[in-house]
This record gives C-alpha cells, structure tokens and sequence, in this order.
C-alpha cells in the first residue's frame, strides 16, 4: 500500500514548480530551521546572556532558597503564588559546580522558551504555521527589556505555553496525553495564569463536551486552587495602593503605549503624546484586537480565546500595577506585564495574514511595518558584569557570602554551610 501511495505521488511532486516547491516550504517550513531561527534570535537579542551568563534579580533568590532547603524551596510561594519551573530549575542548578548555575539559568531559559516555540509548531495547534513566523513571534515580542533569558520572568513566556494548550486539539495517544497533562501541571502552578484562564478551560470542556478537555479544565483547576490559596494566605507582600480616578485615566494611554504603539510604531513612538490621544490610542488597539479575535472565519472559537486570554491578563496586569500606572510611559519599565498581551496580538495579526482577502493584506502590513519599526529596539541593553566567577571558590568552600547580581543594587545572600 506504501508503495502504491508514492508512486501515485511521484508524478505530483515531478510536476512541483520551483515555485510550487517553495510555497510548500513556506507553507510547512521543516521545524528545526524554525527552531533554529528562534535561537539565533534569541542570541542576537541577548549575546552576552550565552557568553557571560549573569543572575537577574529574583533568580538569586530562587538560587539562595534552593541553596539553603533543598527539595523543600518547591512548594514554597513567591510574591503570593507557586513558581513550580523556576523553584525546579533553582533545585537541579544547586546541584550543580557553583561555576556553571547561572549559565543552567539561562540554558533552561533558552530551551523553555524554544518549548513555547515548539508548541506553535505542534500539528495540534491551530495557528499557521507559514514561515513559522507564530512560533518566531515568541522571540520577537519587541518589548522585553527584563522577559527573556532568565529564569524569574520565564513564566510570562511560559504563559504563552499555558495558552496554546488552551487552544490546543484534544490528545490522541498517550505520548500526548501526558504531555498535556504535564504542561498543565507545570505551567498552571508557574505564576497566576491558571487562576486568569480556568473559565477559558472549562469553556473549552463545556464546548467540546470530551474526556481529554474535561480532565485538562479538571488539571488547571486544581492548580488555579493551589495559586488562590496561596495568593489568600500569603499575599504578595506588597503594600495595596488605592485606586483613584486620576490613575485610571493611565489605563487606555498605557495600553496604547505599550501594546498598540509599541507593536505599530516600535522606536517611532513619542513618549508622552498627551492623554487625548493616548486614550484613542487605547481604544484603537482594544478595537483592533477584538475584532480580529471575533470576525467570521475559520478558527473563530480558538481566536476568541486569545483575544479573552489577552483581556484577562491585560486587566489582571494593570490592576497589579494600578500603583505604577505612570511607568509604563518609562522605557522599559513593567515590560514583563505587556510580554503576553503583545504576544497575543501578534499570534491573531499572524492568523489574520495567513487567510486571504484585504483582511489579511492589512494585517501582512501591519505586521511587515512592525518588524521594520522595532528592529532598532530588539538587541537588548547588555547585563553589567558581576565577576561570578571570584566568588566560586568561596561558594564551593561554603562560605557566608553577599554577591552583587543584576540589576545592579540587587545582592544574592548565602549563608555558611556546613562542612
């Protein structure tokens, strides 16, 4: 039977044009090209993350709890909430010779975040796979000042992880059974999000009516009830800042700053264009969103879940910072709450591009225009070099120790361990 499939499709593939070949190419581009694309930009973005690794901010206190309870640092909450990937990746690196734990940070940051990309590429994932430019949009997301190549801020990209599975078809086998079963596990208990997205999982197991959905809502509930119980017993810590109405008038000219200009204009953009336009900014880019999340047209039940997906991580992140509303008009600051919104524009931009008519025309330029415009903008500032390598002597001797990390003015505390 085999043989009688190729050599009826002998002739087929003889009469492929150069050009037909291409299309084909590009229709369904080979997935480690797409990878490896994914990790060269990766690498340009952030060079000296490979070459000089460096601890960023909360990795050296993942990394010091680790180093001090052991096994014991995985179930203990962070800022109100789980972290079960960067508690893990923390645990395995203090096993680890103390010269190579923050090149294990960012190794397993580079290869969860080819996960994500991965998953894009997934015959079980309804976004297109042209050019594979879903799965390359995880590494280009312009505003990434503090996102990508650590390990504390691993789960607004693994978000995106969590998210796929959302839009994901049903397993069939129980190689994917288990694979599902474990992202859920493992992202939903990495940040807030399967607290955020648990309606959109039982939307999803009351649309579908099958066992594999039922069970998936069933997995991301008991891990929205882990992140709710932490987050009532031990908050995040941080001191609650009353709304008022002057703060929220920030809402719509943020969203415009940081989402819709961010992605349209990238270093065109002015800072501090006045709160007119701002807010008709903000009402642009939630128009523009929603309607390519509810158009008519193939995929509309997966696109109106990441255009609620990125509702309910948009109004979850600025209440957050409903504090610090004034900082998303600073460069660079709170870039980690945008990650996932601007994502999630993108990936529907994409889908848009990939059908045909005027739609998809617009979208193709917007997209084009994007790329061009935040070029500029996509290596990121180098991370200050913190001479780790002095202090791995004294580590691997046990000694108490106080060393600097980045950003810089963050110290990593490790107190002496028995010999």
């Amino acid at each position: 039977m085999l043989l009688q499939m190729v050599e009826v499709l002998k002739p087929v593939a003889g009469r492929l044009t150069g050009r037909g070949r291409a299309a084909r190419l590009l229709a369904e581009p080979p997935r480690a090209v797409v990878l490896a694309l994914c990790a060269a930009v990766l690498g340009l973005r952030r060079a000296e993350a490979w070459s000089n690794p460096q601890f960023w901010a909360e990795d050296g206190y993942f990394y010091e709890r680790s180093y001090v309870t052991g096994w014991h640092s995985l179930y203990l909450p962070y800022a109100g909430y789980l972290h079960a990937v960067p508690r893990a990746v923390a645990t395995l690196a203090v096993h680890l010779d103390p010269a190579l734990a923050p090149g294990f940070f960012v190794l397993l940051a580079t290869l969860l975040t080819l996960y994500v990309s991965a998953r894009v590429l997934s015959p079980r994932c309804p976004l297109p796979r042209y050019a594979g430019l879903a799965a390359l949009a995880v590494v280009l997301v312009p505003d990434t000042r503090e996102v990508l190549l650590n390990i504390v801020n691993l789960q607004w990209v693994l978000a995106g992880g969590l998210i796929l599975l959302l839009i994901a078809r049903d397993p069939t086998g129980w190689a994917q059974w288990g694979h599902d079963a474990g992202a859920a596990l493992f992202l939903g208990l990495t940040g807030p999000f399967s607290i955020l997205l648990l309606p959109l999982f039982v939307g999803r197991a009351w649309s579908r009516r099958t066992i594999p959905s039922a069970a998936l809502a069933a997995l991301v509930a008991a891990c929205a009830l882990a992140q709710g119980v932490c987050l009532i017993m031990q908050p995040s810590g941080e001191p609650a800042v009353p709304g008022s109405w002057g703060a929220a008038r920030l809402i719509l000219p943020a969203v415009a700053q940081r989402i819709g200009g961010s992605l349209a204009m990238g270093s065109l953009l002015p800072q501090g264009a006045g709160l007119g336009v701002g807010t008709l900014g903000g009402i642009l880019t939630l128009a523009g969103v929603g309607f390519l999340a509810m158009r008519p047209g193939p995929m509309r039940a997966e696109r109106l879940m990441l255009g609620l997906a990125f509702l309910a991580i948009l109004l979850a992140s600025l209440f957050r910072t409903r504090g610090t509303l004034h900082e998303y008009f600073t460069p660079h600051s709170n870039s980690r709450y945008m990650f996932v919104p601007q994502l999630l524009a993108v990936w529907l931009l994409v889908e848009a591009a990939c059908r045909k008519g005027r739609i998809a025309t617009c979208a193709a330029v917007v997209l084009t225009v994007s790329l061009a415009v935040n070029l500029p903008r996509l290596r990121e500032p180098a991370y200050a070099d913190m001479q780790w390598a002095r202090y791995v002597p004294k580590i691997r001797a046990g000694e108490a120790l106080k060393i600097p990390i980045n950003p810089p003015g963050w110290i990593l505390t490790l107190p002496a361990m028995p010999k």
